[in-house]
């Protein structure tokens, strides 16, 4: 082999090498990460007890509420005790105050919590989100049909969030009219009466006041999103795992949707 050749080679090397290290450098952090990676204590707590501990704050129905003799009821409830029943566990509630109901994940004071949490991109990593079983944003409510026009009248209650998205709409949109109403009902009852096209207000209040008030209208798109889902410690990734295996078959299965239909139409 000529010394040209070998010299050539020797560089090859070097650079094959060089690469080497330096992809090996590249993925050093996920290896530390993955070798130094917390123990699923909350998981290990579930399997030897048999009970998900769920943290709650119990001040916001039909989501979360508490009966004079310590029972749990609402939506939240039933999809944490099936979201239990079908890990083969028993879900137990903790009451936590609206401030603390991340906390005590990190303390260990409870495994998960369901408490009407939306999900918060902030805090992901520090905690871990399942995936959104129900989302509470802002929908448009219109009568079966209505054409659609250049032109549109939007009420929505004043000073809500359905109010602040009819307003960013409208400065982007031309023809947009926002009529403001002192309650979600009265924006509702326009749209009923054809006082306006259509309304923007919560999903929540859009479901229930349809069913027990106006079941005429209809509800559409949605204008914004806030996903609600259960949060568990950033750590708890098998727990999470079982969370949304669950939850997974309950919106396959159409449970969910039951559970959150039945509290909404009371």
């Amino acid at each position: 082999m000529t010394n040209d050749k070998c010299a050539t080679r020797t560089t090859q090397y070097a650079i094959l090498a060089f690469v080497i290290a330096f992809i090996a450098l590249w993925f050093v952090p996920d290896v530390v990460a993955w070798l130094n990676r917390g123990e699923d204590e909350a998981w290990a707590r579930v399997q030897q007890s048999g009970v998900i501990r769920f943290a709650i704050d119990p001040s916001y129905m039909p989501f979360d509420g508490l009966g004079s003799e310590g029972v749990f009821y609402g939506i939240d409830v039933d999809i944490a005790q099936e979201v239990a029943r079908r890990s083969g566990l028993r879900a137990e509630f903790v009451i936590a105050g609206q401030d603390s109901l991340y906390d005590v994940l990190a303390v260990g004071q409870a495994d998960a919590t369901i408490s009407a949490l939306i999900v918060n991109p902030t805090l992901m990593g520090r905690w871990q989100y399942s995936t959104p079983y129900f989302d509470v944003g802002q929908v448009s409510v219109k009568l079966p049909n209505s054409a659609k026009t250049s032109e549109v009248s939007i009420a929505v209650e004043f000073g809500s969030d359905g109010d602040a998205a009819a307003r960013h709409l409208a400065r982007r949109q031309a023809g947009v009219e926002v009529r403001p109403f002192p309650t979600a009902n009265e924006a509702l009852q326009a749209v009923s009466t054809g006082q306006v096209d259509e309304a923007i207000i919560d999903a929540i209040s859009a479901r229930q006041l349809i069913s027990q008030t106006y079941p005429q209208l209809q509800i559409g798109e949605y204008v914004t999103h806030d996903p609600l889902a259960i949060a568990v410690w950033g750590e708890s990734t098998q727990l999470l795992t079982a969370i949304n295996r669950a939850l997974a078959e309950m919106a396959e299965d159409g449970a969910t949707q039951q559970m959150i239909e039945a509290w909404l139409v009371k």
